[in-house]
């Protein structure tokens, strides 16, 4: 197989030799070192065969002793395709051309994709990056991770882990960020157990410490539910200091008070649409349209952005930006109160249950009309954990001295 793709490369001929002379014409060949394949013998004066380019023009020469004639019935090979496609200069520049384009997309950044943390600043990000030379249409073999690694570390100092991946054309930009750890006490500090938020004591899982409250007691925000000091159990023994640790299970109340307007203004949509299509290559942007992004009067904009994939890791430098536009008209409308306290009391119900450790067991609420507005008044209960560590300041008493007996 590869020797026949050789031959094919080098260009072979298929000629019909005729004449009274073949053992001649066979002779010949035989002496000069052609070589002839696929030889088929059709009459007595007739023959075909299969010769290489070079071996056919060195036949010319002996053409003479043999009495035969050569007739050329087949060409093959790259260089009979060359001269063929030679005066096509059309297609050769679209060749030349291509392998320009395929050039200019593989060695070059066409596209870069951001994965980042969520409180990190994208756009300030891709802004530094930009000065450090990471910008789409920059030659790969530029772009140092290392370097821009160890830069961006600097200019952004919650960035804990940065790395660039470099995917065909496509650049791919990590980082991650500190996340903020709750703040944890030293298991050998004196710690007590305050609560968070006021309510009635339900249940309580005390496992170190003294607790200072039982269940049915009324506690406010920061009294001391469980001490780390503990008194001694019996006549002889002594305070001690300990790491309090507890759950405490509170009954406790949320009181919400909510306005909300009931006129409103409608969107009506006209029906009217308009299409902007734009193209970008690289930063490049060109309009295909006259004017201005900025749509005068009231509509919805969705803008779209459609980016060739050849593969994941291969990008076509050109995106269609398609830029919609619905107008619609504003007109006054009016809501019940009974509607809109639905949503209020579903909204006010989600904070409430979002903002505790624990759940919410009932609720009340009224909704009223006043001035033109829904005023939702909410009373939830709620069951939920108020212990919280902190920090405890208590020293162990002094031990008076035991009495001395009368003599």
């Amino acid at each position: 197989m590869i020797g026949r793709w050789l031959r094919l490369a080098r260009g072979q001929v298929r000629v019909r030799v005729t004449g009274a002379s073949l053992p001649r014409f066979l002779n010949v060949c035989a002496l000069n070192n052609l070589i002839l394949r696929r030889m088929k013998r059709t009459d007595w004066n007739e023959m075909y065969c299969v010769l290489s380019v070079e071996d056919f023009k060195k036949l010319r020469r002996y053409m003479g002793r043999t009495g035969c004639r050569v007739h050329i019935v087949d060409r093959r090979g790259a260089p009979f395709q060359v001269e063929r496609f030679r005066p096509r200069y059309a297609l050769w520049g679209g060749v030349l051309l291509l392998c320009a384009l395929c050039w200019i997309m593989t060695s070059r950044v066409w596209s870069i994709e951001t994965r980042l943390s969520s409180n990190l600043p994208r756009a300030e990000i891709l802004s530094q990056l930009e000065t450090l030379g990471v910008q789409i249409g920059v030659p790969r073999r530029s772009i140092n991770a290392k370097q821009v690694r160890w830069r961006m570390l600097q200019l952004q100092p919650d960035i804990t882990f940065f790395a660039l991946n470099v995917q065909g054309n496509r650049l791919v930009v990590e980082a991650r960020s500190v996340v903020d750890q709750p703040e944890m006490l030293d298991e050998d500090a004196v710690v007590k157990v305050v609560a968070a938020r006021d309510g009635v004591v339900g249940n309580m899982n005390v496992q170190e410490g003294a607790p200072l409250v039982k269940p049915g007691d009324a506690v406010q925000a920061g009294d001391t539910l469980v001490s780390g000091l503990v008194p001694p159990t019996n006549e002889t023994g002594r305070y001690h200091l300990t790491h309090a640790r507890a759950e405490v299970q509170a009954h406790t109340s949320y009181q919400v008070e909510a306005k909300r307007a009931l006129a409103v203004e409608k969107k009506v949509y006209t029906g009217k649409v308009k299409k902007q299509y734009a193209l970008v290559f690289g930063k490049r942007r060109l309009n295909l349209y006259f004017g201005s992004g900025i749509s005068g009067g009231t509509c919805d904009k969705i803008v779209e952005t459609k980016t060739a994939w050849l593969s994941d890791s291969v990008v076509f430098p050109v995106s269609l930006v398609v830029q919609t536009y619905t107008y619609y008209e504003r007109k006054p409308a009016a809501r019940a109160a009974e509607d809109v306290g639905a949503d209020m009391l579903s909204r006010a119900l989600s904070a409430i249950a979002a903002g505790m450790d624990g759940t919410v067991t009932g609720h009340d609420y009224t909704v009223t009309e006043q001035d033109g507005a829904a005023v939702l008044k909410l009373s939830a209960q709620g069951l939920e954990q108020i212990g919280v560590e902190a920090l405890d300041d208590s020293e162990i008493p002094e031990t008076p001295p035991p009495p001395q007996e009368e003599q």
